[in-house]
């Protein structure tokens, strides 16, 4: 039997059914997930066609819009508690009783407007397609409640949009789409790859890539001096003898490159974020989606998990980018090529453009199967079909598998070394973790 999420009884610490699945007590509970799963797929779209949404930048947009779409609703929970006071923001009050509103129509709302104030550079294109969704799931509305309480909540749901929005203006990554680099950002070291620190592993005659995302872990996050609270040791010490651990470490992955699979080949590439994949925390969130779908949830539990799940993602990826910036070291394609002299080899996926340690991929990953093992259980097996038609489907017995997985995805495809990896999972974890620390009831 299934472990099951229940709404309105969580204080993450979470209470479970261990039965068929219970309605939530109150309006919300009669009302069907399609309208969270839809808009979180029209997010996951939007991430793959518009210029600058990459995995960092998605990660807080996804965040955004489970926290938009949980205020939006959770005045019709009883028992409510806003997420917005524990996290930094002001929630926004109705004036009108509970069963005045028609909550559906306050998450339709809600989402329509946030999306296209972060996706406002879109194409015209998706921008025709989010008001779609919008009108097409307004129509339905107009069949099963009245004209009242269908305005009451699209007012309320843009209140909430607004408010939200406003807020997340201010966090230090505002329009981050457009502003990828910074030009006037200093990297350490004497860029000679020579010295240990992150240097562009582009190949001649492209010309070298700047660091992406330098100040991103100064952004404010949701759980308070997360950052701060989450920073890992050192990397292993920088040396170029061939008998020293820092070599063992890169030959580890030389080695590694020289004999892989086709399965290794199959998993670097099923979980790179490159063109054609949906990035990182849009696979993420597809893999929640299809969770929410096979399990059947209902409006609130869907909006309070991709809530949860979008501000362990987030808030990973801020305290990630901190370690980066701060260790800056360089990517096994520079050791490889410089050192061990291999001056051709490349990764099986572009290196990115930042630096190495920690591995944000298995950070963001075990953020994400931490919240998951939460709701569904922490031996969870289930299957991804994210990938069907390109590298098949994947079957994990445990939501630790598919980080594990995931993490050490990036040893194959040649871009992290094995104890970022695990550091990285580490990282992950412990962010996961301090999110479920946030009260839901």
């Amino acid at each position: 039997m299934k472990l099951r999420f229940i709404l309105p009884f969580l204080a993450f610490n979470l209470i479970f059914s261990s039965c068929k699945k219970h309605d939530t007590p109150g309006p919300v509970g009669k009302y069907p997930a399609d309208i969270a799963n839809a808009w979180m797929q029209m997010q996951i779209r939007l991430t793959r066609s518009t210029a600058g949404y990459n995995s960092v930048v998605s990660d807080r947009s996804f965040a955004y819009a489970g926290i938009t779409m949980y205020e939006a609703l959770v005045p019709g929970i009883p028992n409510y508690q806003s997420l917005l006071p524990q996290i930094g923001g002001t929630r926004v009050a109705t004036d009108k009783g509970r069963g005045q509103y028609y909550w559906p129509a306050s998450v339709n709302a809600a989402m329509a407007l946030l999306t296209k104030s972060f996706f406002k550079t879109t194409s015209a294109v998706n921008l025709a397609s989010i008001d779609s969704l919008e009108a097409a799931y307004a129509a339905t509305f107009q069949t099963q409640s009245d004209a009242v309480k269908i305005q009451n909540a699209v007012d309320y749901g843009r209140q909430v949009a607004n408010n939200i929005f406003t807020w997340s203006s201010t966090d230090g990554a505002h329009e981050a789409y457009s502003h990828l680099v910074d030009p006037t950002f200093t990297p350490k070291g004497n860029r000679t790859g020579h010295d240990g620190y992150w240097i562009s592993t582009t190949l001649p005659p492209a010309a070298p890539a700047l660091p992406v995302h330098p100040h991103w872990g100064d952004n404010r996050s949701f759980i308070a001096s997360i950052a701060a609270a989450t920073q890992p040791g050192p990397p292993i010490a920088y040396s170029e003898s061939d008998h020293s651990p820092f070599f063992e470490m890169v030959n580890e992955l030389y080695t590694i490159s020289l004999t892989l699979t086709h399965e290794d080949s199959i998993i670097a590439k099923f979980w790179g974020d490159q063109p054609g994949n949906l990035n990182v925390p849009a696979h993420a969130t597809n893999i929640l989606t299809q969770l929410i779908v096979k399990n059947n949830f209902d409006l609130g539990e869907a909006a309070a998990v991709y809530a949860l799940h979008g501000i362990a993602m987030n808030d990973a990826s801020i305290s990630i980018w901190k370690t980066k910036y701060n260790y800056s070291l360089l990517r096994p394609a520079t050791y490889i090529r410089n050192v061990m002299g291999h001056p051709t080899w490349n990764s099986v996926i572009p290196t990115p453009p930042h630096p190495e340690y920690v591995a944000a991929h298995a950070g963001i990953s075990a953020a994400s199967a931490t919240v998951l093992e939460k709701v569904f259980g922490t031996n969870y097996s289930f299957t991804d079909h994210s990938y069907d038609a390109t590298y098949g489907a994947r079957t994990f017995s445990s939501f630790d598998a598919y980080a594990k997985e995931a993490g050490r995805s990036r040893l194959l495809a040649g871009i992290h070394y094995s104890p970022s990896i695990s550091t990285g999972l580490t990282q992950g974890r412990q962010i996961g973790t301090k999110v479920l620390q946030l009260r839901i009831n």
